[in-house]
């Protein structure tokens, strides 16, 4: 419920006292996140953003985890569940390059990328961007094993293998999403 008494949905839209329904088409959603290395799950961008929608303390209560679910395509049942974005503006001016590290990163230890990109496809940013800037950024700081960042991996665990899962979620729901890389539209800004 908003100051003016507005009432929100991320997942239904604006409340409507007039009709006693929602308006999904009133609410855009932009997706900004940063990106990262992760620990975990290798990479977080636009589509693991998507962990800050639900809550991983009310999932474990439940007797699951929302964290965990990451590795089987939760953050595209995340996305089409809740409201997909219209835009996603990665920021990639300062990352965490190092594989196995993150997501937290000290500025002492990130690497300034200096480059904005943006996209409707939150899969299509992710995979350019892990390919093209986080896997660019770690040969050039002498990191040797980038498999968990690739997004071209797909072995269990990998960055590559969960964000097909969250593609083909995305995919079973109607959205035009791809890791094809003539198929991307991404854009960039250098700063």
């Amino acid at each position: 419920k908003t100051k003016s008494g507005t009432l929100v949905s991320l997942k239904y839209g604006i409340w409507n006292k007039e009709r006693q329904s929602y308006e999904g088409c009133r609410v855009k959603l932009l997706n900004l996140p940063v990106l990262k290395a992760h620990f975990i799950w290798g990479v977080t961008g636009c589509v693991k953003h998507y962990m800050g929608v639900g809550s991983d303390k009310l999932t474990a209560k439940l007797g699951a985890r929302m964290h965990v679910s990451v590795g089987t395509g939760g953050m595209g049942t995340m996305m089409v569940g809740t409201r997909f974005p219209v835009l996603n503006i990665l920021d990639a001016t300062w990352v965490n390059a190092t594989p196995g590290k993150g997501p937290g990163t000290p500025y002492d230890l990130a690497t300034q990328a200096n480059v904005i990109a943006a996209s409707t496809d939150p899969v299509a940013l992710d995979y350019w961007a892990a390919k093209n800037i986080l896997m660019r950024l770690a040969r050039e700081n002498g990191i040797g094993d980038l498999s968990v960042i690739d997004p071209d991996n797909t072995a269990e665990k990998s960055f590559g293998k969960w964000l097909k899962l969250a593609m083909a979620e995305m995919k079973q729901a109607g959205y035009k999403v791809t890791t094809d890389e003539s198929c991307m539209n991404v854009y960039v800004a250098e700063l």
